[in-house]
């Protein structure tokens, strides 16, 4: 691998602002369609969220043998990308045709999978106070209403998360935040950043840009919160993690740099001897590279699954 490089880029930066108003552009224009494919089997529904006050829609994928057993099954919960929604997972993943397909062939064992929609929040409560407690919908209100709605074993060996982009993040997040919780978990491009105080400047290249972070981490005052939340500050104290199996990769062209963040990622486990998978694959962000890799991620989760 290469070196590290010790700052997120600034034309990485740029690319990552550009990625962002190209997509909501795409998707106001209806460049992006959530078009449902032929034989998906995922049902949409929403969820009432008394922390947040509004109806969430949410995906769930059900195994072919959910409605003529009375089993109970292991899950995964699935974080969708920036600007991205509960039906991506389905509608530019295929991941639901792919794991029928999966456990067709007796490649792998089946599961639940259930996928929130949370906007873009970064799957993190947001600052100072405001009343958007997104992680708290996911860990305290979500993973409950769906097991207690649906045949879950329930066990923290059975549980597992898994995302995208900025899902990627969030999975990482939230599983090594709340090792107790889960016991896999994967990201596909995480949006992991080395060093976002370099990253922060010069101001006026990301005044488009900087609402986001700083309406979610404040990052105008400081980088407390950004770090107390950082995947990559979580990483150096794996005595915390309780032997969470983690899987991550990122393709070596991502648009926004994030193959730094993975190496970084990488670096820090490895030294700490902590159990791990990280790949760098040829490939850019997004569902185009995920979808290249995902049986890979599926498989291990099955596998993680399958140890209890």
């Amino acid at each position: 691998m290469r070196p590290i490089r010790q700052a997120f880029p600034v034309f990485a930066l740029l690319l990552l602002v550009s990625g962002v108003l190209a997509v909501a552009a795409a998707q106001r224009g209806g460049g992006f369609r959530d078009v449902i494919p032929t034989g998906s089997r995922v049902e949409y529904k929403t969820l009432h969220s008394k922390l947040l006050n509004q109806d969430l829609a949410y995906g769930l994928y059900l195994p072919p043998s959910y409605a003529k057993s009375d089993k109970k099954y292991p899950v995964l919960y699935f974080l969708h990308g920036l600007n991205e929604n509960e039906k991506r997972w389905s509608t530019r993943g295929e991941t639901d045709l792919l794991l029928d397909r999966m456990v067709a062939e007796g490649k792998i064992g089946e599961f639940i999978v259930a996928i929130p929609n949370a906007a873009n929040s970064f799957y993190t409560n947001a600052r100072g106070g405001r009343q958007e407690p997104w992680e708290d919908y996911i860990v305290q209100e979500f993973i409950p209403a769906i097991e207690s709605a649906n045949r879950v074993i329930g066990t923290r060996a059975t549980r597992g998360i898994s995302g995208i982009s900025m899902g990627g993040y969030g999975s990482l997040k939230i599983a090594m935040k709340h090792p107790e919780m889960f016991g896999s978990v994967s990201a596909h491009s995480a949006a992991l950043i080395v060093d976002l105080d370099h990253a922060v400047a010069p101001a006026r290249q990301l005044e488009r840009f900087r609402p986001l972070f700083d309406q979610i981490f404040a990052i105008n005052t400081d980088l407390t919160y950004w770090n107390a939340n950082n995947p990559l500050e979580f990483a150096k104290d794996t005595t915390k993690l309780k032997n969470l199996k983690i899987y991550a990769d990122c393709g070596t062209e991502d648009d926004y740099g994030f193959f730094d963040g993975l190496k970084a990622f990488d670096q820090t486990l490895t030294k700490a001897s902590y159990p791990h998978e990280a790949h760098l694959y040829a490939g850019n962000h997004g569902w185009d590279f995920a979808k290249q890799h995902t049986t890979e991620s599926l498989l291990f989760h099955w596998k993680a699954f399958d140890s209890k």
